[in-house]
């Protein structure tokens, strides 16, 4: 395996995102040393990571099994990957004051569940950083080692509408960081729900092994406790397998009663039943969407300036109307998707939302009206095209 000397300087740029920072002096060879070992098992000595980096000029060359671990390293499968880099390397040099600002944001100590203005405030920062793939991958090994970024970016703000098309990459790294029980269920329900959109239906369940090997922990975070029971649903709609997916919706059910309700202060959103409704819709259990809905509007109440944006109330209304079509209840559906507005979905997922409400418009549109059948079609297969999501694909 050989790279040319533009290809070695873009590699050697991706291993210093993966590490955090920029090494500056020899030293630092052998904390990253320490960090390949640690996070790949694999090891390169720090002579050699001096030698990669210039720190020694000797004239030798990468051998391809230290290129295999550095690509390793940065979550990258090939060198036709690394190539993909390229355009992001040439434009990075426009981003170092932003850079700078985001670690100064994360750069302080954890605050209170409760701090609902720091965690809109996060927010905000986590839209800017999504919405610039360059400065998401120069900022990744920073914020995956960052224990406020960890929990206030990457899991305040999962990223449902990269996770066919390369988000995955930061996430693995997260999970390899912060190594917790917590970090790997959530990290790994992630990643299987990429691969069920993108139809990789073999891979995801490997990962789902993995994901069962952990099982339902009832300390954890709603969120995370219903992705699992929505990993197994997926899986078992793709496997076609009736038994199971009755088995996991006794679960769902089962796990939903043992789910704290307002007015306990952190129950300020329905966290679990939110999931559990977009699980139940993706493998056409609508009655159970229905239900998961009745029980969040009872039992749960908006609560004023809560860290949880409008958006998921609207992707909730929005998982509500699609039940009530494929219920029957048409004229119920209509009246409440007039009043969804796809621009106000929440920014993490807005593509993966708006893709069903093309889907359920396409639904509904009569025959006869071709022409808005076929800008819907078009305006469907782009979102899919750009998300990967061929699970959708008309």
């Amino acid at each position: 395996m050989k790279l040319s000397p533009y290809e070695i300087k873009v590699l050697k740029d991706e291993v210093q995102q993966r590490f955090g920072k920029e090494l500056i002096s020899s030293y630092e060879c052998v904390h990253l040393s320490e960090h390949i070992h640690k996070t790949t098992g694999k090891y390169i000595s720090s002579q050699t990571i001096r030698r990669f980096f210039g720190f020694i000029n000797d004239g030798t060359n990468p051998s391809s099994y230290t290129i295999a671990i550095l690509l390793n390293y940065c979550n990258i499968d090939s060198v036709e990957e690394l190539r993909l880099q390229e355009s992001r390397y040439r434009t990075k040099q426009n981003l170092p004051d932003a850079i700078s600002l985001i670690k100064e944001f994360y750069n302080i100590s954890l605050t209170p569940e409760t701090d609902f203005n720091f965690q809109k405030s996060c927010g905000n920062v986590a839209r800017q950083i999504l919405s610039n793939p360059v400065l998401m991958n120069e900022l990744s090994g920073y914020l995956c080692k960052n224990p406020v970024s960890q929990i206030y970016f990457f899991e305040r703000h999962p990223y449902i509408d990269g996770l066919a098309s390369g988000y995955t990459k930061h996430i693995k790294s997260y999970i390899t960081e912060k190594n917790t029980t917590e970090a790997r269920l959530f990290g790994n329900c992630l990643i299987h729900l990429g691969l069920f959109l993108s139809r990789k239906y073999v891979e995801a369940g490997k990962i789902l092994e993995k994901i069962n090997a952990i099982g339902i922990q009832h300390t954890i975070h709603p969120f995370v406790q219903a992705r699992l029971i929505m990993a197994n649903l997926l899986n078992a709609k793709t496997t076609n397998d009736t038994d199971k997916l009755s088995h996991w919706t006794k679960i769902a059910f089962r796990e939903e009663k043992r789910q704290k309700r307002y007015p306990v202060e952190e129950a300020y959103f329905p966290f679990f039943q939110f999931i559990l409704a977009d699980a139940f819709n993706l493998v056409g259990k609508f009655d159970e969407v229905l239900e998961m809905i009745h029980i969040a509007s009872t039992d749960y109440k908006k609560v004023d300036n809560s860290p949880i944006e409008d958006g998921y109330y609207t992707a909730l209304s929005l998982m509500h109307a699609k039940a009530l079509f494929h219920s029957g209840n048409i004229p119920a559906c209509k009246k409440l998707l007039e009043k969804v507005d796809h621009l106000e979905l929440i920014f993490t997922s807005k593509k993966y939302f708006l893709i069903q409400r093309l889907l359920l418009e396409l639904h509904m549109a009569k025959p006869q009206s071709s022409k808005k059948r076929q800008s819907l079609h078009k305006e469907l297969n782009k979102i899919v095209k750009e998300t990967g999501f061929t699970y959708f694909s008309a």
